[in-house]
């Protein structure tokens, strides 16, 4: 006996059951009460007993039903699993894009009231001047500052121009960004609705298909297998020939080719990058070698000039010091007659001085002679 109810839930179906075992019971009862052979002969053992087999098969039947019900519902629980997971990817995705959007083209420069806080402003000020013959300078101002800048006005032009082209790219970057929002939401919403679609379908296929869902599941689970299993081969497939291609373009670089073109520098064409550079070319050790070669030569010949420069100097010092020892020996010899003559003159000197000076103590001995007493008492006064 089929049930025919709606979408239910198991507690629905388990006191619809019990309705209609009440139900079944109710009715064999009635006709086991009015059969007269039933009711006079007393028990009918073997209606009994097909009662009972009756009621462990609705008890097994029951069980079967329960077990089909649980993985029916493990079955749409992973199915609604598997679309929130895909929901959540594809918000994360977005989100990433939104954040790289906000640092790449939502800085602090480029804000509309940057200008305001800007810690530069006073160097980004009006100058001075504007140009040597401004008209705001007189006679006696100064004409020429090293490191000024004149094309200020210019540059603030050109920048204006340059931020008006960011914000109309931002705009249209912007547009671009909410219209892959709004078809992300579109997606969004119709994969809901296929989910929803889904699951009244799989609801309307459960009570139309009750006894063919474990050979639908077993069908669903080998192209579930399948399907993976494709995928798999797919991706392998896919990084296997992106693999490739990757060693493709490892070989044929720049890098492993080593082209020494990629080595120049764009702004001075005497200039290597160094990160890039391989060596030099053969014409290039030739001409490096024969650069050597010179340079070594004119190394040889200053060196040999040095030593010949060297000898001479050393040379001149000899002569020099020679020249030098001898005026020092003339100077000592005629110093020496100097200090022997004044040596004689000062002997000399001190034996005038000796005479001269035991000749003032012999006149300032005052010593009182005879004629010092004559010269008194010779008249009355």
């Amino acid at each position: 006996m089929t049930l025919k109810i709606g979408i239910c839930t198991k507690s629905d179906l388990d006191e619809a059951m019990k309705l209609q075992k009440r139900e079944q019971y109710e009715a064999e009862r009635k006709s086991r009460i009015f059969n007269a052979k039933q009711r006079l002969y007393g028990l009918d053992l073997d209606t009994l007993e097909r009662q009972i087999l009756e009621k462990k098969k609705q008890q097994s039947d029951q069980q079967t039903r329960d077990k089909l019900f649980e993985e029916q519902e493990q079955l749409q629980k992973r199915l609604i699993s598997a679309q929130e997971r895909e929901l959540e990817k594809k918000q994360r995705v977005a989100d990433s894009d939104l954040n790289y959007y906000r640092c790449r083209y939502q800085q602090k420069e480029q804000r509309r009231e940057f200008d305001l806080n800007d810690p530069n402003f006073l160097k980004k000020a009006r100058p001075t001047r504007i140009a040597d013959d401004d008209i705001n300078l007189g006679v006696s101002s100064a004409q020429i500052f090293h490191g000024e800048d004149l094309f200020n006005l210019e540059r603030k032009v050109r920048q204006r121009e340059q931020q008006r082209a960011w914000l109309d790219q931002q705009i249209a970057e912007r547009k671009q960004a909410k219209e892959a929002r709004k078809k992300a939401e579109n997606m969004l919403m119709e994969s809901v609705v296929c989910r929803d679609n889904l699951l009244q379908e799989m609801a309307k296929s459960d009570h139309m298909m009750r006894n063919q869902v474990i050979q639908r599941t077993r069908e669903f689970n080998i192209n579930m297998a399948k399907q993976k299993q494709l995928d798999r081969d797919r991706a392998k497939r896919e990084k296997y020939e992106d693999d490739m291609a990757e060693i493709y373009n490892m070989l044929s670089s720049d890098m492993l080719t080593e082209n020494p073109d990629v080595a120049q520098s764009k702004t001075d064409p005497n200039k290597k990058i160094a990160f890039m550079y391989r060596g030099m070319t053969p014409e290039e050790l030739r001409v490096f070698r024969l650069g050597q070669d010179q340079q070594l030569k004119l190394s040889t010949q200053r060196k040999v000039e040095a030593q010949m420069m060297d000898k001479q100097w050393e040379q001149y010092a000899i002569n020099m010091d020679r020249t030098l020892v001898l005026q020092q020996i003339d100077v000592d010899r005629q110093r020496k007659a100097q200090f022997d003559e004044l040596m004689r003159a000062n002997a000399k000197l001190a034996v005038e001085q000796d005479q001269q000076r035991k000749d003032a103590l012999v006149a300032l001995s005052n010593a009182v002679s005879d004629d010092f007493y004559d010269q008194f008492n010779r008249n009355s006064r």
